[in-house]
């Protein structure tokens, strides 16, 4: 990594981190989902073994790496009790009591939609860091945040539309959406989105286009139309968003813990060695996989123990650190930093 842009600071131009890291983060995530979503579509076969390296290296390191934030030393876990201890089992009753009265279906039918408004929380994020990154840029962009809210909103009402039955060959009920309605909103969204893009031509003509923002934004309504749009399948549709997702999302809170390092707000000398420099990034990886791996096959081995219950446990039991995931997301980004 170039160390020509210091982690913490205002002048690191239109990067997150630097060229390499950013170049990645843009454009080596999209790649990286989209080949694998074609691959997916080969055969039957090759789709497993994508849903199997979706899960194993980036699914469930990902949400390892949510904890990495809350719950990595005794400070973490004193500072966060109640995301931690308190709230999963909150999270767990109302998964059984979903799965109880609408039982696989119902789930399902959760999980894609809380997923679709996840993906595009975490877009909105990030478009708002690379605006605070480039020290050029005046404030939000209120036009690049619609269109990150518009196209999921429009990709999710096509979905409901077309009313698919299954997904991954279980259940969906997808709420009924007239397909006028549906219109209407694209009509809107590319409205917008040919808005935005003359917008950005113009910003580009007159020298003031703010480039990583604009990439990213357009890299969120790439994968977004890919998968929710163009790929007439639910679940392989589904299957390109969450790679990108998830690939993102461990770059990210890498970089963030890099930064809490850099300002002297990472209280734990275990993570500090982590990710201070940039080839520990590796290590950090590790981490994330080796104990992603280990929770993965946890659950699934308690979900098996309690199928006595008559009930779906192994879906009820990764559903929930799903949707825990999820609610400690909507918390921990949204905290203020502490007054120097």
């Amino acid at each position: 990594m170039n160390p020509r842009w210091p982690v913490g600071t205002a002048n690191r131009g239109p990067f997150l981190y630097g060229p390499r890291f950013d170049g990645l983060f843009l454009f080596g995530t999209v790649g990286i989902a989209l080949v694998l979503g074609a691959l997916a579509t080969i055969s039957p076969a090759m789709f497993v073994a994508v849903v199997l390296v979706d899960i194993w290296l980036f699914a469930s390191p990902h949400v390892i790496a949510t904890y990495t934030r809350i719950g990595f030393d005794k400070a973490h876990i004193k500072r966060h009790w109640f995301l931690i201890f308190g709230l999963p089992p909150v999270v767990l009753v109302l998964v059984t009591m979903v799965a109880l009265a609408y039982e696989l279906g119902g789930l399902f039918t959760l999980y894609f939609i809380a997923q679709t408004y996840h993906v595009a929380r975490q877009s909105f994020g990030i478009s708002r860091a690379y605006r605070r990154a480039d020290p050029q840029a005046a404030g939000p962009d209120r036009l690049s945040e619609t269109l990150i809210y518009l196209f999921p909103l429009w990709g999710l009402m096509h979905r409901c539309t077309t009313a698919p039955d299954s997904f991954y060959g279980y259940p969906i009920y997808l709420p009924p959406v007239d397909a006028a309605l549906t219109g209407a909103t694209g009509i809107v969204t590319i409205f917008v989105c040919a808005w935005w893009g003359y917008r950005q031509v113009r910003l580009a003509m007159a020298g003031r286009l703010k480039a990583g923002h604009s990439l990213f934004v357009a890299s969120h309504l790439l994968v977004t139309a890919v998968a929710y749009l163009w790929v007439t399948d639910i679940t392989s549709g589904w299957l390109v968003v969450n790679i990108w997702h998830n690939l993102q999302y461990l770059q990210f809170v890498w970089l963030q813990n890099v930064r809490r390092d850099a300002q002297g707000r990472l209280d734990t000398q275990k993570l500090h060695r982590l990710v201070k420099p940039f080839k520990n990034a590796g290590k950090y990886l590790a981490l994330c996989l080796v104990l992603g791996a280990v929770m993965y096959e946890a659950l699934s081995v308690a979900g098996r123990q309690l199928l006595w219950l008559g009930m779906p446990t192994v879906f009820i039991l990764h559903f929930t650190v799903n949707f825990h995931h999820y609610l400690v997301d909507g918390v921990i980004w949204k905290r203020r930093k502490p007054a120097a």
